[in-house]
């Protein structure tokens, strides 16, 4: 599971910025709340976990599980969201393979134009918008 430092090192890395300010800047708080994310002194709220995942390209609910389960003061409460965190990070697994898969056996474009796609090929179908 991922940290809150981890999450904010991460946007800083995507973004291509160096200092804290300018991550806080991004996300839209200030950097005494990126400082405070830093050392344990309080979590991102919801909007800040969606625009952190907004920024990273991962779920949403992804990034909200993690910051919960910093935050709880339970072993029960940080199982249930080490569970939640799993299965968004999951599906997103789950949906780059669907899509790598899918893309692996389309026909190339050349191919399907040539009537050289094979027999097992899906045909095409023609939108035609008025």
């Amino acid at each position: 599971m991922k940290s809150t430092q981890q999450y904010l090192d991460e946007v800083k890395a995507r973004l291509d910025i160096e200092s804290d300010y300018a991550a806080a800047k991004a996300l839209g708080v200030t950097r005494a709340a990126v400082s405070k994310y830093r050392l344990g002194i309080s979590m991102p709220d919801d909007l800040v976990c969606a625009r952190i995942a907004e920024i990273l390209g991962v779920e949403v609910m992804e990034v909200i599980a993690a910051t919960n389960y910093q935050r709880a003061k339970s072993d029960d409460a940080r199982h249930l969201w080490e569970g939640i965190w799993g299965k968004a990070a999951g599906a997103i697994a789950l949906s780059l393979t669907a899509c790598a898969v899918g893309l692996s056996v389309a026909p190339t474009s050349k191919a399907a134009d040539s009537g050289n796609a094979g027999q097992n090929s899906t045909p095409r179908a023609s939108i035609y918008l008025m």
